[in-house]
């Protein structure tokens, strides 16, 4: 590659990561701004949205301020059910985690598997919270 040519990649690398931040971020003419996302937990989804939105009005120098934001769970199991097995799936990761760590010879392949499986059942149980945030830049 010529220098001009990785001189141009490198620069609509930087530009694609930089709006990276605030994917999710549709802007609206009324000065509402919004954010969709989905979730495997009420708090992990709710950061995420407000870290979207503070840097979306962080490029003009305001600061977020949430009008309405609305999380429902829309899983396929119940609420209580969905819980119990991504603790489950968090448990045996964390669990297999330290034994592949700590452990020694046969230990530490049943913790690699472990932890392997704990993360395949928990990504199996997907992302079952879908947030609505309403938010304008001040």
């Amino acid at each position: 590659m010529t220098f001009l040519t990785k001189t141009t990649t490198l620069a609509a690398a930087l530009l694609l990561t930089a709006c990276a931040h605030h994917q999710n971020v549709r802007p609206s003419s009324d000065g509402n701004h919004y954010v969709d996302l989905y979730g495997e937990t009420k708090t992990e989804v709710s950061k995420q949205a407000f870290k979207q939105a503070k840097s979306y009005c962080k490029e003009s120098k305001s600061k977020p301020y949430v009008v309405s934001e609305k999380v429902d769970y829309i899983g396929n199991m119940s609420e209580q059910d969905y819980l119990t097995k991504r603790n489950i799936a968090n448990t045996v990761e964390a669990a297999g985690t330290a034994m592949w760590i700590f452990g020694r010879s046969h230990v530490d392949d049943a913790g690699a598997a472990l932890s392997i499986g704990g993360d395949i059942a928990g990504d199996a149980l997907g992302d079952p919270y879908q947030l609505h945030l309403v938010f304008n830049c001040g």
